[in-house]
């Protein structure tokens, strides 16, 4: 698949389904079904029949949380692969093609081996490894039909073709005319049983390029990994999803297989559908298609918890670049009800024009260039952070836009909010849930992300009981409970001195 019609690496926010989780737009109950096969694939269908469309969105419980130190990226690594194709697809002589990836392969682990060898290394013959890799991969290459996934999905109406993986997970989207149903079963199964990993080690190049330019060259990136590999120890939402250049550049084909077949499996696999779709007639093609893939494992259970923060801790980066500024606070996870009053909270500070950040640092003080909240960084399904950040507008500092970004969040502790200001917050976050449920996709998302990460799709309605009934009152407790120093990492991008 091209690399402009992917998904860069992203952390998929959580405020997405943070600000949509609200109230429902209709009554979703009733227009959704849910079917699992008897593999553990869970499918749920949401009938939209205005427009003859259907939107299909897919996901793995699986992303940079899931990986060891040593192949870090590598669900990111897969998701480039899932578009190579299979046997059957994406090659003119799979027959010919197959010995021409064998021998790449094993000359690719070679090569791996000696990579981790660092200034032990025999140079000359990492040079004749990828030599040798190089001619074949011009041998393959007359094989290959690029992109011929899109090409078939594009020819039958098909759009919005991507990609993403995430700390928590990784997704596979495609909207097509519901007259390509069938299509889409086809495909997709024939992905998940057969996908061939093809030109690996030509796309973990790939990838090492893609860090350089889209981390290592953007200085709030790698102040962005520098933050939260200070505000997480022992936890692995540390880990960058695109993962760490050494493990980038020595991950082997075996590595990621591995990770594959433990995570990438159909018990571990939500498949949401929403628009155009007739359950009845839809569940017997899943069955056909789906069905005969294997049930994985049990899946492994995290049990590395991040201990308790004792005290402040700080990072300071220097880079050409203007300054920037990062607080993080330790907190619950959804279901807690702290995670929800947490949501309120960045609302209350950075959600919009009027809200109390941006109002005194931005409009009033001009403190700021830019300020945000977010709730839930890097990802939703353990503890996580509660994260400001702001970049201050010469000739103030870092230093200084701390300060006053800490005294409101005293303030939080001391001061009640109006009734008035609490209210308006929740209309916002209802309406931003009901733009986000008026595309097929949007409202795909939602339902798959709470079915994916908490086992239920209907706790969003939990989520949106949580949010009516935050009160002042939980806001000051909450403050008071996870906005202190010792619970706080704080880090700084300074600039570079000429």
């Amino acid at each position: 698949m091209q690399q402009t019609k992917r998904l860069v690496p992203l952390i998929i926010s959580i405020s997405l389904i943070l600000s949509a989780a609200v109230a429902p737009a209709q009554n979703l109950e009733e227009k959704a079904r849910v079917h699992k096969l008897n593999n553990g694939l869970t499918v749920i269908f949401i009938e939209r029949h205005g427009v003859p469309t259907f939107s299909a969105l897919y996901g793995f419980k699986v992303g940079a949380v899931d990986e060891v130190t040593g192949i870090t990226g590598v669900a990111h690594l897969f998701e480039h692969m899932a578009f190579k194709g299979t046997p059957r697809i994406g090659t003119l002589d799979y027959a010919k093609e197959k010995p021409l990836i064998d021998e790449i392969n094993r000359l690719g682990r070679e090569l791996s081996l000696e990579l981790v060898k660092g200034e032990q290394a025999d140079q000359q013959k990492i040079k004749t490894l990828k030599e040798q890799m190089a001619k074949l991969d011009q041998e393959e290459k007359k094989l290959i039909i690029k992109d011929e996934i899109d090409k078939v999905y594009s020819s039958a109406g098909g759009v919005g073709l991507n990609a993403g993986t995430g700390t928590d997970q990784t997704m596979y989207m495609i909207s097509l005319p519901s007259n390509r149903f069938e299509l889409f079963c086809l495909i997709e199964s024939e992905r998940m049983k057969n996908g061939v990993m093809r030109e690996f080690y030509t796309e973990r190049s790939v990838i090492q390029e893609e860090r350089k330019q889209t981390t290592e060259a953007v200085p709030t990136r790698m102040l962005s990994e520098a933050f939260m590999s200070a505000a997480f120890m022992a936890h692995p939402y540390n880990h960058p999803v695109v993962g760490w250049a050494s493990d980038i550049n020595s991950v082997t084909l075996e590595e990621a297989q591995e990770f594959k077949s433990k995570y990438y499996t159909p018990n571990n696999c939500v498949v949401t559908l929403v628009g155009d779709v007739f359950p009845d007639k839809a569940i017997p093609l899943f069955e056909k298609y789906f069905g005969d893939i294997p049930k994985g494992n049990a899946l492994p259970v995290m049990r590395t918890e991040e201990p308790k923060q004792l005290g402040e801790r700080r990072v300071r980066y220097e880079a050409e670049a203007e300054p920037q500024m990062y607080l993080g606070f330790h907190k619950p996870n959804f279901p807690s009800r702290d995670d929800a009053v947490l949501s309120v909270i960045s609302s209350l500070l950075t959600d919009g024009r009027s809200s109390i950040l941006y109002k005194d640092l931005i409009k009033e003080k001009q403190l700021a260039m830019s300020i945000n909240t977010s709730n839930a960084v890097p990802g939703a399904r353990y503890p996580n952070l509660f994260i400001v950040m702001g970049a201050p507008r010469f000739p103030h500092t870092n230093e200084e836009l701390e300060q006053a970004v800490s005294g409101h969040l005293e303030r939080l502790k001391q001061e009640e909010v109006s009734e008035k200001d609490l209210q308006k917050v929740k209309n916002n976050l209802e309406a931003n849930y009901i733009r986000a449920m008026r595309s097929n996709m949007g409202l795909a998302f939602t339902v798959l992300r709470y079915h994916l990460l908490y086992g239920d799709w209907k706790l969003l309605y939990k989520f949106k009981d949580m949010i009516h009934s935050v009160t002042p009152a939980d806001i000051k407790e909450c403050a008071r409970k996870y906005f202190s120093a010792e619970n706080r990492t704080v880090a700084y991008l300074i600039k570079k001195a000429k």
